[in-house]
């Protein structure tokens, strides 16, 4: 088989996903000198690539290049308060939408790449749960810091809150893609693929591996936002299945009936699921929203995250236009508004553009599955406006998301498939003749018998 310079590309890009993504990659120099060996690759084959996107950028490359070089330069000036580590992650983030938009009129040929992630996720999700039973699910936080105890764990496959939210963003997808599996399996590309997509239940097992071992992964680190989150997705991805406007126009009536609704049942509910919660890490956490419900002042854990919030939106009310440049005193829990915060109101929206415009460009070319799309643009409001960004996330968004709508597009566009033959009881009856059936002559000619 020749290999093509997509196929190279392919290669090393998988193998930046794989560094994002797995734990097992997450620490050591090695590591991360082979994943900016990787990008070179990448980037070298796009240059000499005719018609590669370097000799005719889109506009969301122009402005995620403008994101990482004024950031950058900012971060180069001020001296001792510069923190480049606090723009690695979206940098990273941002590397995936390059890429992105330079397959985004050629999404099938991404397929190998997300395939291999379907293959590889439910293996750190097996072991970052079984991680929960040996050490308590606060191994997950403890990842979040460069330490020997984050080390040893992320050495033993287990993931940090970046696999944790990552699933929040594909959830709908693979369940859409699930419940699509007969309408696009067997593949038809990439090649080698094809075979092994003819192995019976090998490729919907797969799927069916990510999406329940990624939800008991979800339920099982105790982050309430992420819980929150993925009931959002799931909803929206099922109540839009068609793009219909008096749907959206109702939308916000929807929000305020829902928001009117948790006004007078809110607090039973979660008082109903108190006791149930004893034990778990979510205990503490349905306890200080009872409390700021009641109180109408946040309690507790919720008044940590909320304080960092209203920190960073002071700020940016106070510098709206350049911000105030220096991390130090921005509440660092929001990449919307620590943006907004550090840089002013242009960098701010322009972080927002960038994570935003993806969805809603598949918004207006899904029809059949708008709900998708549309799922995937309220997590990336939502997501980033409540914690901040990672760079699996960019895996997730911009090659995930776009491979698994094409094929759950193309399965929506198939000819239907053959109703499955089952056993069928048919009653009939007939009515008895009138009379004696009169006797059946025969024989040979016209003669009589």
């Amino acid at each position: 088989m020749k290999l093509k310079i997509f196929d190279i590309q392919n290669l090393a890009v998988a193998y930046v996903c794989l560094w994002a993504t797995s734990p097992l990659l997450a620490f050591g120099t090695v590591y991360r000198l082979a994943a900016v060996a990787a990008v070179a690759v990448w980037a070298l084959l796009e240059m000499s690539r005719p018609g590669g996107i370097f000799s005719r950028p889109t506009l969301p490359i122009v402005v995620a290049v403008c994101f990482i070089a004024y950031t950058a330069i900012i971060e180069s000036m001020l001296g001792a308060e510069q923190d480049f580590s606090w723009h690695i992650q979206p940098w990273i983030m941002l590397f995936f939408l390059v890429f992105y938009e330079s397959r985004r009129d050629n999404v099938r040929s991404m397929a190998p790449i997300f395939w291999m992630l379907i293959a590889t996720l439910p293996i750190w999700y097996f072991t970052t749960i079984v991680a929960f039973d040996q050490y308590g699910t606060h191994t997950t936080r403890l990842l979040t810091r460069s330490s020997d105890e984050a080390r040893l764990r992320a050495s033993e496959g287990v993931g940090g809150y970046g696999l944790i939210y990552s699933i929040v963003v594909i959830l709908p997808a693979i369940a859409l893609l699930l419940l699509n599996s007969r309408r696009f399996l067997p593949l038809k590309e990439p090649e080698w693929l094809i075979p092994l997509s003819r192995i019976p239940l090998l490729f919907p097992a797969l799927i069916t591996a990510n999406l329940v071992l990624g939800m008991m992964l979800v339920v099982r680190a105790g982050f309430s936002i992420a819980i929150i989150l993925m009931i959002i997705s799931v909803v929206l991805s099922l109540a839009f299945k068609r793009r219909s406007p008096l749907l959206l126009t109702l939308l916000p009536l929807f929000v305020v009936m829902a928001y009117l609704l948790a006004q007078v049942a809110l607090v039973p509910l979660l008082q109903f699921l108190l006791p149930v919660t004893e034990g778990t890490p979510y205990y503490r956490k349905v306890l200080d929203v009872i409390e700021t419900i009641e109180s109408d002042q946040s309690q507790g854990t919720f008044n940590d995250r909320w304080v960092r919030y209203v920190r960073s939106f002071e700020l940016f009310v106070q510098n709206p236009i350049f911000g105030v440049l220096s991390a130090r005193d921005v509440g660092k829990h929001s990449a919307y508004l620590d943006t907004y915060a550090r840089y002013g109101v242009l960098v701010g929206s322009v972080l927002v553009y960038l994570l935003t415009y993806l969805p809603v460009r598949m918004m207006r070319g899904m029809r059949d599955n708008f709900g998708l799309a549309f799922s995937v643009l309220a997590i990336m409001i939502l997501l980033p406006l409540l914690n901040d960004v990672f760079a699996s996330l960019g895996v997730m968004l911009f090659i995930m998301i776009p491979v698994a709508c094409d094929l759950v597009e193309r399965a929506r566009n198939a000819s239907p498939l053959p109703r499955r033959k089952g056993l069928r009881i048919r009653w009939t009856s007939r009515p008895d003749p009138v009379g004696p059936r009169p006797p059946r002559l025969t024989g040979s000619g016209g003669g009589r018998a």
